[in-house]
């Protein structure tokens, strides 16, 4: 695919300028990665305080990172891959933490929605925090920030048939959800 290519080529260029010291290439990375890194990153934590968070602590990696990076070309895929572990770890430790509240944020997140026109986005959005973690980042990374399947086995650290097999039942998943909201019925 051409905008694949071409894709990987600006990113290679921009992970070469930061590896060189061009002073302005690491505000350059971080204006074009920013927005679609936090939403991702928000997607996993499910709270963008958190998420801003994940964010501060992947750009310290990245600053301090980026030279070992072999593959110039793989920028995005690695930054989504770092992205990924920083909020992992603290969903990980949040959960361990807080067992509680957690329990008392799922009673919350499955309090029955609204109906809604499936075309709306918020629906969308919606639903597709309802979705476990591990079918959300796929669908995310996949549809939203356009990661080959093998991009997102790299990212989630699984295979590619465990990645095809994740945006699969994600998706059946996420139809349930509309269609079930849509009904008014609470897909549990």
């Amino acid at each position: 695919m051409a905008n694949e290519s071409e894709d990987r080529l600006q990113f290679g260029w921009l992970a070469l300028r930061c590896q060189t010291g061009d002073p302005k290439a690491f505000a350059d990375l971080i204006a074009v990665m920013e927005r679609p890194l936090l939403y991702y990153a928000t997607s996993l934590t499910g709270n963008q305080d958190a998420a801003l968070d994940v964010l501060q602590d992947v750009w310290l990696r990245v600053l301090h990172g980026i030279r070992k990076l072999k593959d110039p070309g793989s920028l995005k895929p690695w930054l989504y891959a770092i992205t990924h572990g920083v909020a992992i770890d603290r969903v990980r430790r949040e959960y361990r933490r807080n067992k509680a509240e957690q329990s008392q944020l799922d009673d919350v997140l499955n309090v029955e929605e609204p109906t809604f026109d499936e075309q709306d986005a918020t629906a969308v959005h919606d639903a597709l925090s309802r979705l476990g973690v591990k079918h959300r980042e796929v669908l995310v990374l996949h549809f939203l920030q356009d990661l080959s399947i093998l991009e997102i086995a790299n990212v989630v650290g699984c295979s590619e048939g465990t990645v095809k097999s994740r945006i699969h039942y994600a998706k059946r998943q996420m139809k349930q959800i509309l269609e079930g909201v849509k009904h008014g019925t609470a897909i549990e």
